[in-house]
């Protein structure tokens, strides 16, 4: 059974966040076995975000590195008390596809244990270290599913322009792409001819901030959540400065100076809620078929209307099977 698509809930976008240190990210090459050299900036950062989200009255959620837990499990708690959802980013910050299921199956459960033995509560979502879900390793949506995890926020619907990542012709919306798991994909863009990955990690900000707004109004036209993502690191211009190659610097470095006012920006013009929040109005939504569903009570947004009969959708194929839309 494929994974079935109902109406999205209307211009309540996602604030999510990758919790990891600079160190970790794939475009500077670091190797776990070297990360306990550098040091970490992930206090300063941090605290610019929840002060951000604070004023803004603003709960996000924050997919966080086990292996940042294990050494930090003062920032955990603090995010978590005050009000944002913790979800897991995996226990180290490797590419799906370069494990087995076996490996991968062990990475998430340390992440999992250890966020919610800190935190007494089940942790729920998950977002894969570089976007790394695709159609050869849809198979760990499975071993999510197996875990007790009821959403995913891994998949891009368009090719990275490095390649590292993506699923073409999925789904621009949320979807359930396993029976009890949810698929919130990452935002992107419009243009003519073609599509284009935006308003997440280095799209968000080396792009000018219209660029991102516009990619914001393409969804709210269609009733599509954007889901935002930023790195903590991004924050800090004060990093040090790898002599990477050409690229991986571009990607890495490049305005790092704007994320910050970019991020003060978006939360001041558009509504953001966590991940879990439109989760369980989507879940709500989805129980309520045929029904109409006051989702004003869960979000403050008008009505949802009654879903209408879509084509199923899987990460490696689309299937033309209809769901009915009477109970």
């Amino acid at each position: 059974m494929g994974p079935t698509i109902v109406p999205p809930v209307p211009t309540i976008n996602a604030m999510t966040f990758d919790v990891e240190e600079w160190f970790h990210a794939a475009n500077l090459g670091i190797p776990p076995a070297q990360w306990s050299i550098p040091p970490s900036r992930l206090d300063q950062p941090l605290d610019a975000i929840l002060s951000l989200l604070g004023q803004h009255g603003v709960r996000g959620t924050f997919f966080i590195l086990g292996w940042v837990v294990s050494r930090k499990p003062e920032l955990v708690r603090r995010i978590h008390e005050e009000g944002h959802e913790i979800a897991s980013h995996g226990y180290l910050h490797r590419s799906i596809r370069g494990q087995s299921r076996s490996a991968f199956t062990r990475d998430v459960v340390r992440s999992k244990a250890i966020l919610e033995d800190l935190i007494g509560q089940p942790v729920f979502g998950y977002r894969a270290p570089s976007y790394s879900i695709s159609r050869e390793t849809d198979w760990a949506l499975d071993v999510l599913l197996e875990l007790g995890f009821n959403y995913d926020s891994s998949i891009y619907p368009v090719r990275s322009p490095h390649r590292r990542y993506g699923v073409t012709g999925t789904p621009l919306e949320p979807y359930r792409i396993r029976p009890g798991l949810w698929e919130f994909p990452l935002p992107t863009l419009r243009l003519p001819g073609m599509r284009v990955p935006a308003a997440t990690g280095a799209y968000l900000r080396i792009a000018p901030l219209r660029v991102t707004r516009w990619a914001i109004h393409q969804n709210q036209r269609q009733a599509i959540p954007t889901v935002v993502n930023v790195h903590p690191w991004e924050l800090d211009v004060d990093q040090p400065r790898l002599p990477v190659s050409w690229w991986p610097r571009f990607l890495h470095y490049t305005n790092l100076h704007t994320t910050y006012g970019k991020l003060a920006r978006l939360l001041s013009e558009y509504r953001f809620a966590s991940l879990d929040t439109l989760r369980r109005a989507y879940e709500l939504q989805f129980a309520a078929r045929p029904r109409s569903l006051p989702v004003e009570a869960v979000l403050g947004t008008r009505p949802m209307s009654r879903p209408p009969s879509r084509p199923e959708y899987v990460v490696g194929r689309r299937q033309e099977r209809n769901h009915p839309t009477k109970g």
